[in-house]
């Protein structure tokens, strides 16, 4: 087992009928189209790595997320570079601002796009990964409700542990009781 924990970071950018998507070649891959997003770095917060790798990788500013749109936490091994425990982190983001256009420091993305919501569900549907695939297709088409954990203990070729996000009141939402009044004394 690999004590490498790394965490990753998408953006579901929704604009008129269309969703941001980023074509990119990672090394020794077949291009693929995905949410913009990527690795958090160290001593990086989850909301500022996001608001980074979207510009990043399209170009367009994102004043941060606005939901957690879906979690899916998975083990790698057996893939140089990649192998640990990944968590990764989708969040749906307000409208952005800027103009269109990949600026990406790792040159592997490709192109950044606005493709229509049918279109870019069949692209995610695409994608060679369950771990990617199967969590974005139920969030983005409601049949998982936001903010649901995907865990993958057995590995992609087993069916995964899907959580929906709790609905039982927090510690702080619980009623509290009043202590104990002490009896009346007789």
């Amino acid at each position: 087992m690999s004590e490498t924990s790394r965490t990753i970071v998408s953006a579901i950018v929704e604009q008129d009928g269309c969703l941001l998507m980023v074509r990119e070649r990672l090394p020794g891959q077949p291009e693929q189209w995905v949410l913009p997003g990527g690795v958090v770095e160290s001593g990086e917060l989850a909301h500022d790595a996001l608001v980074r790798e979207v510009y990043e990788e399209t170009g367009l500013t994102v004043a941060g997320p606005i939901s957690l749109a879906c979690v899916s936490q998975h083990v790698v091994t057996s893939d140089p570079g990649w192998d640990g425990t990944w968590t990764v982190l989708t969040f749906r983001t307000e409208r952005p601002t800027g103009t269109l256009g990949p600026l990406d420091p790792d040159e592997l993305v490709l192109e950044a796009a606005w493709v229509p919501l049918g279109e870019a569900h069949a692209r995610l549907a695409a994608h060679p990964s369950r771990r990617r695939r199967e969590p974005l297709i139920a969030c983005l088409t409601g049949t998982a409700p936001p903010g649901t954990l995907w865990l993958w203990p057995g590995g992609p070729q087993n069916p995964p542990v899907v959580i929906p996000a709790g609905t039982a009141p927090t510690m702080l939402e619980q009623p509290q009781q009043e202590p104990d009044a002490p009896m009346p004394s007789r």
